[in-house]
């Protein structure tokens, strides 16, 4: 399988590092030359992975060909290269629709968005698709776990969800400042919050219909600690505050 790169950052990086670590075999990684740093060092690190002078260069080499540029520039850059019509070409990029996408790589008509994480250089987490084929999925699964969605609206919904990880680690970061404050060493307070929260995830995950607030109420006990503190942040309206930012980022994608 040979596969390119239009664009080297930070979650090219964590895909090629997740392939290349993966179990998958006879696979030919083409970079194109901007982020030169990366992709020399990505390069240099693995000997399926090769840096080409040229973005065109990159399409002619590559069967699949992912595009990972940044938005503001991304059909300006797809339409000086010449693809073609049976290439699959994936595209990473937020706000490039599929329509645009069709438009900017013809005559290739195989395209597919999707939405890793940097979680897939280790092998793990929810991989978005819409529209991907069985090689594109497939690929995927040597990643972590694709989820194909029905429509664009719904991959731009769940899309949205990728820019509340900073409010995420803050919460993790007012936990652990909290926790070092009433005496607890900062090595173990950020194992142990870490840790708590990757359980809680995993055990909801076990369930084959996952069910939040079911999970919630049968965390509570009368009386109890969980029960206090539910009650304490849902009035402060804590909870509201993440429906506010995520109506306001699905907005970027109108």
């Amino acid at each position: 399988m040979q596969i390119g790169f239009i664009g080297v950052g930070k979650i090219t990086n964590a895909i090629v590092e997740g392939l290349c670590t993966s179990s998958i075999a006879n696979t030919q990684i083409y970079l194109s030359p901007r982020n030169e740093a990366n992709a020399r060092h990505l390069a240099e690190k693995y000997p399926q992975v090769q840096r080409l002078e040229s973005n065109q260069q990159v399409i002619d080499q590559s069967d699949i060909v992912f595009v990972a540029v940044r938005p503001a520039v991304a059909v300006e850059v797809l339409r000086t290269l010449v693809f073609r019509e049976e290439q699959t070409v994936v595209s990473l990029v937020p706000l490039l629709k599929k329509a645009e996408l069709l438009n900017a790589v013809a005559p290739a008509t195989w395209v597919a968005r999707a939405v890793p994480t940097p979680t897939v250089m280790q092998h793990m987490g929810p991989i978005l698709l819409f529209q991907a084929n069985d090689t594109v999925t497939q690929l995927f699964s040597y990643l972590g776990q694709p989820l194909q969605v029905a429509n664009e609206h719904q991959l731009h919904a769940l899309w949205t969800l990728t820019g509340l990880i900073t409010p995420f680690y803050d919460l993790l970061h007012e936990l652990s400042s909290w926790t070092i404050a009433n005496g607890v060493d900062v090595t173990t307070a950020n194992q142990y919050i870490a840790g708590l929260f990757q359980a809680l995830c995993f055990a909801a995950q076990q369930d084959s219909t996952i069910n939040f607030k079911e999970l919630a109420q049968h965390a509570e006990t009368p009386n109890g600690m969980n029960e206090q503190a539910g009650r304490e942040i849902r009035k402060k309206g804590a909870h509201e505050a993440y429906r506010i930012a995520a109506d306001n980022l699905l907005k970027w994608f109108e």
